[in-house]
This record gives C-alpha cells, structure tokens and sequence, in this order.
C-alpha cells in the first residue's frame, strides 16, 4: 500500500472548534494527516473516493470491558446486580488466556467495523499476568488505538494467582515498565480501580497512589448503584483528596450536582454509557448535568454482553434522553419548549475531540488537524438511510450506523475499506466458536449463568 493515501472529494467535519463543514480532500502520509484543503495532487497516492461521503475523525469510546464479547447479548433482560454476580463473579472466572486473547481481538475489530478508533478498555478481568498478555496480544492484532486500564480488582477464581494487592501492583510496574512504557505507542496503559464499595477507600488509596506514580490515567465506575442511605464513590475519593484531571469517571447517575461540579473543577472528565444505565437501573445519564457545571460528554459502549459496540446509537440516545429531561422541565410548566437543547454537535464532540481529551490524546487523535495522526473514518452519505445529506452533523448523529461506514484508518493504517473489515472472516469464525464453546461449557457446569439465557445457538 502506498506511503501516501488522499481521501478525495468528501464532505469534512475536520472537528475544530468553530470548522465548518466542507467538501475537501484529506491527505496523510505514513501515520499522520498532513492536509486537509481542496484539491490536492494525487500523485502517488492511493485514492480513497469519498464522493457522497462524510470524511471525520475516527471516534472514541472512553468505557469498554472488551473482553466480555464472547457473552454478547446475555443481559438482554438484566438488572446491573444480575449482571455483577453472572458476569463479574461467574462467567469471569472461567476466562482463559486465550479467552482474553479472543474476546479483545474480536471485540476490537466490532469497533473498527463501526468507526470507532479508540477505546479506553477496561480490563478487570484479569486472572494471571498472562490474561494481560493475551488480551494486549489481541488488541495489538486488531489495529486499533486503545489505552489498556489494566484492571486492580480481584476476581473470584479458585485457584487464585494474585493473593495480595501489592502483586497486583508489582505486576502493573512491570507491565509499565516493559511493554507499555511508551505513552506514544498505539496502545498506552491505564489502570482501572478495584470497586470502592467492595475493595474499600484504603485499598483504592493504594491504587491511586500507584497509578500516579507510574503516571497513568485512572478510571473507575462511580455512583451507579442506588442505596437507602446515598453512599457515593465521589465523596469518598474526594475526603482523602484524590480528585484530579487523571481521572475518568464511569456512570456517576447518583452524583449530586455539587459533586459533578466538583469533579469538572478538578479537571475530571466522565464517561456515559446510556443504554447499560437506562436498562439496569442506574438512573438518568448524567452528562447533561455534568455539562450545565462545565464538564464534557464523553460516551462508552460499556459492555457488549448486554447491547452492541456501535457508538452511534450511544451518541444518540444520550442526546435524546438529556433533550427530554431538559424539555420536561418546561412541561411541567405547561409550555412547551422553544429552543431545543443540547446540540447533536456538542455529542458528535463527545465522540471525537471530547473522547480524546478525556484519554489525553487529544494533541494526537480527535480532530482532522494537519500533523495529527490519522485516525479518520468515510461514512457513507448514499445509503437509503442517509440520503439527502442536508447536515452532515445531522446525519452522522441522527441517522448513521455501523454499515454506513465505509473506510477506517487508524494511524494512517487502512482496517476498513470499501464497507469491510480486512481481517480475515474465517479466522473470527474460527476463534469465536473454539472460545465461546469452551467458556459456556464450563459456565453450565458450574450451575449457568443468573438468570439462565437462551440456549446459545450452533452457529
């Protein structure tokens, strides 16, 4: 493939503050953009034709827990405590190596199939150093960008390989230390906290401690559970001040206004995942609430054992669900709205730059920028379901899914073209079947999941 790819003729939403769209050509050059005008010479290059497409910036998912995508749709009718004792203390237990291996390689490239570049994973299924291994083994594989938030938390095998904390840390030191010290590489390290109301505010402390020694970006899930008396992950952090900008905070739908503010005043960022939180009884997103103090949206998939890993319908849901809480205020005073708030823009931003920021890639991935690398995406605009593109913002936000997307870079490097994934189809049969077999074997014998799914089909 050549050094030099134009993506020619396509209608651009560069993402930069105050860009309007434009039809322009893109250039880029080994990993990174270098152009973004009209009518750039072609020679040399190979031409992706973008003509009745929308060319934009790959985008970016800051809450993923890749590994579970061999569990796919086994939540359907769960609430978050079905989830917890099915998912976090059976199903994971009887995770391989190889299992992690599978489930992040598969797991990633249903991203890069729906235009997602980054994922911030959070990997708290993480039994031996080797689960760690194999689950950046096939995360690597894939192609995609991803900052691995190498999971604290225990989990609750039989034979146990981490038996304190402090081999847990000792085992992400040497993970920092060896293959992921770089925070330019394509896949950086993060570190994903134990579960405050399970592990405690002493041990967290500890993970904290560590994760900033060594550097790393934070992410934790916070005030999603409803309790009698409020108990809230924020304030506990916040009494032993540990709040910083390092932070991603996952959920938050019990945070208190106060706390939201005090979170986006110390450079926090969150990170919603609306259609896990609507389903299993979290609450109302707290985006919205987080924007009106100064924060910003950021949008996760969350996990694919309960809904897809396509980010367009996340982005839309969210947007719709913080227009109608807006909008019932006015209701409720019998009136009907006249202006309707937020703007599809701003949650096209929490996908893109907003993402990339909260991960603090945004000096690298987020915006078609000329010395950026090339994390770009070709959506479609001729498909029935998006013609006539009359706003592209529109259209992406309002309309667009995963087969729209037609072409994916990541770092200049070509996983998606002409509405295809390149990876090898049969080699994802091949995986899937050998490692979805072995674990729902394994999960049946030891009593099957709770609530009990479906019998898996043969195929």
């Amino acid at each position: 493939m050549p050094d030099r790819i134009l993506i020619r003729n396509g209608l651009v939403l560069t993402m930069e503050p105050g860009d309007r769209p434009r039809r322009a050509d893109v250039l880029v050059e080994g990993t990174r953009i270098v152009e973004v005008s009209d009518h750039i010479p072609s020679a040399d290059a190979d031409i992706v034709d973008a003509t009745r497409c929308i060319v934009m910036p790959g985008m970016v998912d800051t809450h993923r827990h890749v590994w579970q995508t061999q569990l796919r749709g086994v939540t359907y009718d769960w609430s978050l405590k079905d989830y917890i004792r099915s998912i976090r203390f059976q199903a994971a237990v009887h995770y391989r190596p190889h299992d992690m291996y599978v489930g992040n390689y598969l797991g990633m490239l249903e991203a890069i199939d729906a235009g997602v570049t980054t994922v911030l994973d959070f990997s708290h299924c993480i039994n031996t150093p080797e689960h760690a291994d194999a689950a950046l083994q096939g995360t690597r594989e894939s192609g995609i960008r991803s900052m691995f938030a190498l999971g604290l938390n225990d989990v609750p095998v039989a034979d146990v390989y981490f038996n304190t904390l402090a081999q847990r840390i000792e085992h992400a030191r040497k993970l920092r230390t060896n293959e992921l010290s770089s925070d330019a590489g394509l896949v950086t390290m993060g570190i994903s906290l134990s579960d405050v109301l399970v592990a405690g505010i002493e041990r967290v402390t500890q993970e904290v401690a560590t994760s900033r020694s060594l550097g790393l970006r934070i992410t934790l899930h916070a005030n999603a559970v409803m309790f009698p008396q409020p108990v809230s992950e924020v304030a506990f952090l916040e009494q032993e001040g540990l709040l910083g900008p390092d932070l991603v905070w996952v959920h938050m739908n019990q945070t208190t206004d106060d706390e939201l503010r005090r979170v986006a005043d110390t450079g926090g960022s969150i990170s919603t995942t609306p259609e896990t939180e609507m389903q299993m009884g979290m609450g109302h997103p707290a985006h919205g609430r987080f924007m009106a103090v100064g924060g910003e949206c950021t949008f996760g998939c969350d996990v694919i054992s309960n809904n897809s890993g396509d980010l367009f319908p996340q982005v839309r849901l969210a947007l719709q669900t913080e227009r109608m809480l807006r909008n019932d205020s006015e209701l409720a005073r019998y009136h009907g709205p006249d202006l309707i708030n937020p703007s599809a823009l701003s949650h096209l931003e929490g996908a893109t730059i907003n993402g990339a920021r909260a991960l603090g890639l945004d000096s690298r991935v987020g915006t078609l920028t000329a010395g950026k690398e090339a994390d770009i995406i070709v959506i479609r605009g001729d498909a029935p379901n998006m013609l006539p593109v009359n706003d592209p913002v529109a259209a992406v936000v309002m309309h667009a899914h995963a087969g729209n997307v037609d072409t994916v870079m990541v770092a200049g490097r070509v996983l998606k073209r002409d509405g295809r994934l390149l990876a090898d189809p049969a080699a994802r049969l091949r995986l899937m079947d050998e490692s979805h077999a072995h674990l729902f074997e394994a999960i049946e014998r030891t009593g099957g999941l709770i609530p009990q799914p479906p019998t898996p089909l043969p195929w």
